[in-house]
């Protein structure tokens, strides 16, 4: 016990000791005995003692002796005494640092939800795919500058060095850190040995990045890439990867697992083993592909919704619908941004992507645009069922 606990104890009225050499010792035998003796373990709060150390717990003449003149002192006395004694040998975890890590992307421009995990994801993200090698490092530097701070990759993208060198040179430029972003990363699951290499390529994500955890780690889809549909063995190796998930979560590699590209049969299969329920669910979503149900089933299973796509890729068929077309006029506004703001408003995530530095600062001035719930009814009237992106979850046994 340090001297400061020594002092405080000597400042209660009546004190206990006659000098201070004796008092010191009390407070080294009297920790000893706290050691050895389950029962004011279970006082202080802390766990049993292990079988065989309960087995050495024997009061020898000098503790019975000390515990006996601690007995003799006032309550008051004991009170403090044991209060410090607790405070020495039971620090309390430091939630509070925590907590105020997970807070640090609460209040980011443009909002943020509250995962089932606690950590908080910014609704406005920066997409990444086709943005590569020379690309990256100015696209990344107007995001930051934009204000976005929530970036999403992919193995399948093939830029996560480019990402993580940019970062190291940006977020010093922007005198941000590490914790001032949110960064999603995902991968196909693996055609054979499905633990192992998902192991491997979660490792390799944190060489990658240059990052000793990722915020988000998704399986990009319910099979590996060059799997069929109906490919029997496809339950068994999406349930691998999402556990090698789980794992790398418990070793603190992942703050939070989601999906993408799961259909609500995927969904309600993960129920039967996952240690952690997903977090999130990525899927294409627009005007022309509403996705009504699997969006419903999100919202009652705590799941965080977020598009991509926002733009179907430019579809004339969206693009230049009169009713898109009027309602930019109407909000003085662009096309595209009335598109992202369509899911936005919803609180529904966002990930537009550009390799373009003008276009990137453009497409986050999204937060700027609030669409009536009669405009959102009045867009999503338009939906078709019809999906651009060759990402057909939905078939995938």
């Amino acid at each position: 016990m340090c001297r400061r606990h020594v002092s405080a104890i000597k400042k209660e009225p009546d004190t206990l000791f006659l000098n201070q050499e004796n008092e010191i010792s009390f407070c080294k035998d009297l920790q000893s005995y706290v050691h050895r003796d389950p029962f004011i373990n279970i006082f202080l709060g802390r766990t049993f003692l292990s079988h065989k150390m309960v087995g050495t717990v024997g009061v020898d003449k000098l503790a019975g002796r000390i515990i006996g003149s601690a007995s003799r002192a006032s309550f008051i006395e004991k009170t403090v005494f044991m209060n410090r004694l607790k405070e020495e040998m039971c620090p309390p975890k430091p939630t509070k640092q925590i907590a105020k890590t997970m807070d640090k992307l609460k209040n980011v421009r443009g909002g943020s939800v509250a995962l089932n995990t606690g950590y908080h994801i910014p609704l406005v993200g920066f997409g990444t795919y086709k943005v590569e090698g020379n690309q990256v490092l100015p696209a990344i530097d107007a995001a930051l500058t934009a204000g976005y701070r929530m970036f999403d990759t992919a193995k399948y993208y093939h830029n996560e060095k480019e990402l993580g060198d940019a970062f190291k040179i940006l977020l010093p430029k922007h005198n941000l850190t590490r914790q001032d972003i949110f960064i999603t990363a995902k991968f196909f699951p693996e055609m054979d040995d499905c633990l192992i290499g998902s192991h491997k390529l979660i490792d390799e994500s944190l060489e990658l990045l240059d990052t000793n955890y990722i915020d988000m780690y998704l399986v990009h889809y319910p099979k590996p890439k060059i799997a069929l549909d109906d490919d029997v063995k496809n339950a068994e190796r999406r349930k691998l990867t999402y556990q090698a998930f789980e794992e790398a979560k418990d070793a603190g590699k992942i703050r939070s697992i989601g999906v993408s590209n799961y259909e609500i049969f995927h969904l309600e299969e993960l129920k039967s083993y996952a240690k952690y329920q997903p977090c999130a669910n990525q899927v294409e979503f627009h005007p022309h592909f509403t996705r009504s149900k699997i969006h419903a089933y999100c919202r009652d299973n705590g799941i965080f919704f977020q598009a991509f796509s926002s733009l179907a890729r430019q579809a004339p068929e969206l693009i230049e619908d009169p009713v898109v077309v009027e309602m930019a006029k109407k909000h003085d506004t662009t096309v595209p941004l009335i598109l992202l703001a369509w899911a936005l408003c919803q609180g529904v995530g966002i990930v537009p992507k550009s390799a373009t530095p003008a276009r990137v600062t453009e497409n986050f001035k999204v937060i700027d645009v609030v669409l009536t719930p009669d405009e959102i009814k009045s867009l999503a009237d338009l939906n078709r069922n019809k999906d651009y992106i060759r990402c057909t979850g939905w078939l995938v046994k």
